[in-house]
């Protein structure tokens, strides 16, 4: 074991995905030296076949951008509300110790960052702005112009845009084509801005900060006293170093955050760093989410983009349901590869002769909600809690509004609460109660930070990821300004 001295830093971030991409771009926006470490590789396209590339097809290795190359590039600002304590059906929804006029800022300046095309039209949720969208919103198309004006037009309801990371600009000839698909697919063209291509590569692009990959993080290191972070340990191949700094910021997401701050016990700190409270893996909140189709028959036999609009009418609450409810939103097409042979003939055929949108409601945090812990992984103990009536109010009113607008509708039965996840590492005033305080600093353990969704108190019911984004950018300037 050696220290790595070709690697002189201020600070180190663990983590590709948003939150340590961006993260890593703020700090050497200000001037810091930064290594990246992150045991994923990066993606390689070889051949002139610019077509997007299913998840299944990388079999489930680590890379490079982490989950966001495969995610479907919706990049909404939490709303007001969700920052605060809200009344659930199954629980409270926690308060967080910062508010959306503090995270505003930020989150506008990952909007820029991320390209993010957007519209604040016909949203009743959408929450205040310092500054214009950065791009107009990506526009509908073919049969989904026809949808949006039935929705609108016969079922009377406000029909906005999705907020997307794309770089789409056909004037100037930008690389996003607008094709069929997005969610869980890697693009090619770099045309999804995620957090590689959003962050990172204009973080290395300074000169300030240098990417190891294939690099595992196998503890974080501390004083003798335990009381102040100073760098970390890495794997890379057979070879373990040391890497030095007086910052360091895990951002391995839900799962890989907690199993590394566990791994990196001592006898300081005998329950793992940071987790004094006890709390580390736990408060696991996420999205319960389920599909709903909107039947037309060969609808995709000719190939769309058909992830623009979504419906935020009954967020803070429905007519008959006093409760917030969530968002109904379209999706991208997805080939049904990850289903059983046994369906898959059906399910092909439903996405063919359908569009495809999901509603997605919150599943709330508790003590018991979350992961147990070892040095390799973490096991679900227990799940979100389900707004279980309150789910079932949002698909019966999806259901009647597309009906109304004039398409059959199917529905599966099936709901997951398990999307976005957030919480198993949270911020909070209280020491007792969280694993970070409201800088995302560790409170018992200075120099470590935590800027992933791990650190995220609640998903509210939209899309996390600038939430995450803008997170880190916060946390990134807080930084700057303590660490000079």
């Amino acid at each position: 074991m050696h220290s790595n001295k070709n690697l002189s830093c201020d600070a180190i971030v663990v983590g590709t995905g948003l939150g340590g991409s961006s993260f890593a771009y703020g700090l050497s926006r200000h001037g810091f030296r930064v290594v990246v470490v992150d045991e994923g590789q990066p993606i390689q396209h070889h051949g002139a076949d610019l077509s997007p590339v299913h998840v299944n097809k990388f079999a489930d290795k680590p890379y490079i951008g982490g989950l966001s190359k495969f995610y479907g590039a919706a990049m909404y600002r939490l709303r007001e509300i969700d920052f605060q304590s809200v009344e659930m059906e199954a629980g409270v929804s926690p308060e967080w110790p910062i508010s959306y006029r503090e995270l505003e800022p930020f989150y506008a300046e990952a909007e820029r960052l991320y390209k993010v095309h957007g519209s604040s039209e016909n949203d009743p949720t959408e929450p205040p702005r310092s500054t214009p969208w950065p791009h107009d919103p990506i526009p509908h198309q073919g049969p989904v112009c026809e949808l949006v004006d039935r929705l609108t037009r016969r079922a009377n309801v406000p029909v906005s845009f999705i907020p997307r990371a794309l770089d789409y600009d056909p004037v100037r000839g930008r690389p996003c084509v607008l094709c069929q698909h997005c969610d869980a697919y890697y693009c090619p063209r770099d045309a999804k801005v995620d957090a590689e291509v959003g962050a990172l590569r204009p973080a290395v692009g300074t000169g300030r900060v240098n990417v190891l990959h294939s690099t595992t993080c196998t503890r974080i290191l501390t004083t003798p006293d335990g009381k102040r972070a100073v760098g970390v340990l890495v794997r890379n191949g057979d070879e373990e170093f040391k890497i030095e700094a007086k910052i360091v910021a895990v951002s391995s997401g839900v799962m890989g955050t907690p199993v590394i701050l566990w791994r990196s016990r001592s006898d300081k700190h005998p329950r793992g760093l940071a987790n004094a409270s006890g709390t580390l893996g736990r408060n696991f909140a996420a999205h319960t989410q389920g599909w709903v189709f909107a039947l037309k028959a060969a609808v995709q036999r000719t190939p769309f983009h058909q992830k623009t609009f979504a419906i935020n009418a009954f967020y803070n609450s429905a007519p008959d349901w006093p409760y917030p409810t969530g968002a109904i939103q379209s999706a991208g097409y997805i080939e049904p590869l990850g289903i059983s042979r046994r369906y898959r003939p059906f399910a092909a055929a439903l996405m063919y002769n359908s569009f495809h949108a999901f509603v997605m409601t919150e599943g709330i945090p508790g003590p018991e909600t979350g992961f147990h812990l070892s040095d390799s992984q973490a096991i679900l103990m227990n799940p979100p809690k389900q707004n279980v009536r309150t789910f079932a109010t949002l698909r019966r009113h999806a259901k009647r509004l597309f009906r109304a607008a004039g398409y059959p509708v199917f529905a599966t039965g099936v709901l997951e609460t398990g999307w976005h996840g957030v919480g198993t590492a949270r911020m909070g005033n209280d020491p007792a109660k969280s694993v970070i305080d409201p800088s995302c600093k560790a409170h018992d353990v200075d120099g470590l930070y935590v800027v992933d969704a791990s650190a995220l108190i609640s998903p509210g019911a939209v899309n996390t990821g600038l939430t995450i984004a803008a997170n880190a950018l916060r946390v990134a300037a807080h930084v700057a300004d303590t660490s000079r």
